[in-house]
């Protein structure tokens, strides 16, 4: 399981098709791009593929994108600019003593980290057929991992997606949302009422 991502923005974002499979190929590509976003800070290929992706859409979902891409297109490739959002990811999800913004499910379900919400977590994972990559030093339940295996059970269409997001993100992932778009950061601010929109989304239709 890779926690950093090298994903280039789907086109299927702006061009949602009707079919079942098409529904979840898109599905798994918001989930890619959103486990890119908290992953780690933009680089110039991330920003990029975001300006290419505006959509047509006009509802709530789609106003939240379309403020995201417009914030990497002002960006672009300037790399004091994004020297800029590294420091904000850094301040943000990093800071000296506890962070201004968790990232990891255990704190939100418990309030302590490394707690029984990651075991339980690490028990589903190797039930589901995942291994850890020894290279990536966070615990699996940061926010990034579990949307990066939502996006994999999503594109495999599988069954056990529904649990795993019931399981693992639907009881606190509005909270950390809720969260960082109280923050300073515009760019993260936009990346947090996307997430929270396309989770709640899936939230709604995952409980049916």
């Amino acid at each position: 399981m890779s926690l950093v991502l090298d994903v280039a923005v789907a086109d299927a974002v702006t061009n949602a098709a009707t079919d079942a499979a098409a529904d979840d190929q898109l599905r798994a590509d918001c989930y890619r791009v959103l486990a890119r976003l908290f992953a780690a800070p933009p680089d110039a290929a991330l920003l990029e593929g975001l300006a290419r992706a505006a959509s047509g859409s006009g509802d709530a979902l789609g106003e939240a994108w379309n403020e995201l891409c417009a914030l990497a297109a002002r960006v672009g490739a300037c790399e004091t600019a994004i020297a800029n959002l590294t420091q904000e990811y850094t301040e943000l999800f990093f800071g000296v003593g506890e962070p201004r913004v968790m990232l990891y499910g255990s704190w939100y379900q418990t309030g302590s980290l490394m707690d029984t919400p990651l075991a339980r977590l690490r028990d589903d994972l190797a039930r589901l057929g995942f291994e850890r990559d020894p290279a990536v030093r966070e615990p699996e339940d940061h926010f990034a991992a579990l949307l990066d295996v939502m996006a994999l059970l999503v594109a495999a269409r599988r069954a056990a997606q529904i649990e795993f997001f019931q399981r693992h993100l639907a009881s606190w992932q509005a909270r950390l949302c809720a969260r960082l778009e109280a923050e300073t950061s515009e760019f993260y601010r936009a990346a947090a009422r996307f997430a929270r929109g396309f989770l709640d989304g899936e939230n709604q239709m995952l409980a049916r």
